[in-house]
């Protein structure tokens, strides 16, 4: 069944009707290239296999439907169509071979310009090899008027596929989002810990996917940051999660971190990493590990380059008792 265009309703809606037409009529040639294919699937393979010949905007270069802005060519069928005549091909032709799907136009601002395409039954249909699926289907997610719901999956993808549409100019960009991409899969999947290089590429690709996204708007624009924002949130439980063997050898006794450190150290994640160390020096003071033997560890730590930092050197807290005295700097 044709249906009304998903969007661009004054310019793709009479491209419809023309389409529609051609169909009520039974146009020849249109009937003739449905005996060809037995299948949809078959037709779009073959529309993909046509030469592409842009509208440049020449007025005698026709004929055109005159209701778009610019005036777009249609030639139905054309030997080397432009992609809106490409959808309107197949909108006609598809509706012969199969008429139960729902099929309707649609255009969005991709890497190559603006592109039409027709929607079978709300999915995009492939006519253009330059074209991916996976940007198409976020571009009409993310434009589909009402609610959407989004998979967690789905939403790395996309925002990868943005990324990878801005990255083509960029020299190893397209690989450098793949590993990005890899390394967040692997995050959330697997819960990784991704080395600093992966982290730094996954801020760089949600980055470019950011700006990819402001072409299809306020939506795609939030799909973008809000997983980013939730990849980072992951990225953090990880890194407070991962256990470390931490364990130190004085005199052939071993002193290994109790099991609460770890609990400790992820609340420290959370409430701020100065009043986490204060509490994890509290804690280990109690049990009779002091300021001496962390500050061993930490004197070893410097000779290799590392230090502890504010958990070896924990600020002063301000206290109830310090507020009453008036001592707050």
């Amino acid at each position: 069944m044709i249906a009304v265009p998903f969007n661009d309703h004054t310019c793709l809606g009479s491209i419809t009707e023309v389409v529609a037409e051609l169909v009520k009529n039974q146009d020849p040639a249109i009937v003739e290239i449905a005996a060809k294919h037995p299948t949809t699937a078959s037709l779009a393979a073959w529309i993909r296999t046509l030469p592409q010949r842009d509208d440049d905007g020449d007025p005698e270069d026709g004929p055109k439907a005159e209701a778009c802005e610019p005036p777009q060519r249609l030639r139905v069928p054309a030997p080397d169509p432009n992609c809106v005549e490409r959808s309107a091909l197949y909108l006609a032709v598809a509706e012969l071979v199969d008429p139960r799907p729902n099929r309707q136009l649609a255009t969005l601002d991709t890497p190559i310009g603006l592109h039409t395409f027709p929607l079978e039954d709300g999915a995009p249909v492939i006519l253009d090899p330059r074209v991916s699926r996976n940007g198409l289907c976020c571009g009409v997610a993310m434009t589909a008027p009402g609610p959407v719901i989004v998979d967690a999956h789905d939403a790395i993808e996309w925002s990868a596929r943005l990324a990878q549409d801005g990255a083509g100019n960029v020299r190893n960009g397209p690989s450098r989002v793949r590993k990005a991409r890899n390394a967040v899969m692997r995050l959330v999947d697997e819960s990784e810990l991704p080395a600093p290089s992966d982290v730094e590429a996954m801020g760089w690709m949600f980055a470019l996917a950011e700006q990819a996204a402001r072409r299809y708007g306020a939506r795609a624009l939030s799909m973008v940051r809000t997983t980013a924002h939730a990849i980072a949130e992951v990225l953090d439980e990880v890194l407070a999660n991962t256990q470390r063997n931490l364990a130190l050898e004085i005199g052939g006794y071993k002193f290994e971190a109790p099991p609460f450190v770890s609990a400790l150290a992820s609340v420290a994640g959370h409430v701020g990493l100065d009043i986490g160390a204060v509490a994890l020096r509290s804690k280990l003071d109690a049990l009779g590990i002091g300021a001496d033997m962390i500050g061993l560890v930490e004197e070893e730590l410097n000779r290799e380059g590392l230090t502890m930092g504010v958990f070896a050197h924990p600020p002063k807290l301000t206290t109830f008792a310090t507020l009453a005295h008036g001592k707050v700097a």
